[in-house]
């Protein structure tokens, strides 16, 4: 997420930036930036990676910025609040969703902090995170922190609970107040910050000529010097995917699954529902009182309309039916004991329906995933959608377990894709509620 960057002497920064070139307000820019990262062995570290140079082209719009180097090219359009990573070579792109970026940072702070307080707690001489280094690299702040300044050859020093983070000569380039918000949201998405030392950056509504970042993480410190040049006060009013095709994932079965659903999932069609309530009523005709239930359920995931209701006849079928009381008592698990016994007799019952086995194996998955059990809930996920790729409520579910596992980016294209067949399928209104916070506590993501 966060590329390692070579060290350029100061003075060279100082000289580039003496002086700040006066410019009017406009609402896009282009530029070149050099990233250079010089590595230091912190006391538990061991050898730390070789210094680096990195080069990229940034262009920033009006409501969308680019990062792109030789090899690929990263969109990130604030309108939709979707993220493209490009592979240049192959010309073909990935779309991803920006929430899966926020999503991923705060609750990476968090894991961050549990880790320090069981570690603390234990008393294990183990090297810990650093909280303010740590929201430095994911630019999210856990707590309320004290940004001072001071001076330096000229130069302002930042620093955040008296750790010096940034050092940020005079000169530049003066912006727009939407331009420097632009540069501080392209720090911030692709090489972090700390969210005071950006906001600092981006109140002085200038384009450093450059300025060093100072990281520290477990086992090295880091210090990066941003070089920027060939600025120019000019951008597309839009990026153009045209020249570039979605990606077709050739190995991971997953990533199979969810190119293609990025490329066709949409509500079913009328043809969809008349099978549906077509096979439910052969089910019951032909007294398969389970097929009949599974097959209500599985409509009710891929419509994302609540459940229909049997008619006195079919409700009598159903209570009567043993294998449907079976799964029943499946679904009301409490506790691991019940859970595990769930996940066996659903297993037992795929053996006894006909048709609905994909659904099944869903709720099976979803009992392994509340087990922990995620590596085992994964590839059953994949058996369900290549049974059916339609299957909204699936998506959501998987993409649960996904979240659950780390993966955010394939967790978010998972509820995307499950929201654009079923955008009324009442398990999605947690991932939306979920979105609406990540909204309302860091807008300046967006």
């Amino acid at each position: 997420m966060f590329k390692r960057f070579a060290l350029l002497s100061l003075p060279r920064l100082v000289l580039a930036g003496a002086l700040c070139a006066s410019a009017p307000a406009f609402a896009a820019l282009s530029f070149d930036l050099s990233v250079a990262t010089k590595y230091k062995v912190a006391a538990h570290g061991d050898n730390p990676p070789p210094d680096e140079v990195r080069q990229y082209k940034v262009v920033l719009g009006e409501r969308y910025l680019s990062v792109s180097s030789a090899s690929e090219s990263t969109v990130y359009d604030l309108a939709t609040r979707r993220r493209y990573q490009i592979d240049l070579a192959s010309r073909r792109y990935v779309d991803y969703s920006l929430f899966d970026e926020v999503g991923f940072r705060v609750q990476e702070l968090k894991n961050r902090s549990v880790l320090n307080k069981s570690l603390s707690v234990a008393k294990v001489d183990l090297p810990a995170f650093d909280p303010v280094f740590d929201e430095h690299q994911l630019s999210v702040a856990s707590a309320a922190r004290k940004l001072s300044e001071s001076t330096e050859a000229g130069a302002t020093v930042l620093a955040v609970d008296g750790n010096p983070l940034a050092h940020i000569p005079a000169g530049g380039t003066k912006v727009s107040a939407a331009d420097a918000a632009m540069f501080e949201r392209m720090m911030r998405y692709r090489f972090g910050g700390h969210p005071l030392v950006l906001a600092r950056l981006a109140s002085e509504k200038r384009v450093p000529a450059g300025f060093v970042m100072y990281h520290k993480q477990i086992g090295n410190s880091q210090a990066r010097t941003y070089t920027i040049s060939a600025l120019k006060e000019s951008a597309p009013a839009s990026y153009d995917l045209k020249p570039y095709q979605p990606r077709a994932a050739a190995a991971n079965e997953l990533d199979q699954l969810l190119d293609k659903a990025q490329a066709n999932a949409a509500p079913p069609a009328a043809a969809s529902r008349q099978a549906f309530e077509t096979g439910i009523a052969q089910a019951f005709a032909d007294k398969r009182a389970l097929d009949a239930m599974l097959g209500m359920s599985e409509w009710s995931f891929v419509s994302g309309e609540p459940m229909k209701t049997p008619t006195p006849e079919q409700k009598v079928l159903l209570n009567a039916d043993p294998q449907v009381r079976a799964f029943a008592a499946a679904m009301r698990p409490k506790g691991k004991a019940e859970m595990e016994a769930a996940v066996a007799r659903l297993q037992e019952l795929r053996k006894l329906t006909t048709q609905k086995q994909h659904m099944l194996m869903l709720f099976e998955a979803n009992w392994r995933a509340r087990l922990g059990d995620v590596r085992g809930a994964l590839p059953l996920y994949a058996s369900v959608l290549r049974a059916n790729p339609a299957l909204a409520g699936a998506y959501k579910d998987m993409g649960d377990a996904l979240h659950q596992n780390y993966d955010m980016p394939r967790a978010w294209r998972s509820w995307d894709a499950g929201r654009r067949m079923a955008p009324g399928l009442a398990l999605f209104k947690a991932v939306n509620q979920y979105e609406q916070q990540l909204l309302r506590e860091h807008p300046e993501f967006f």
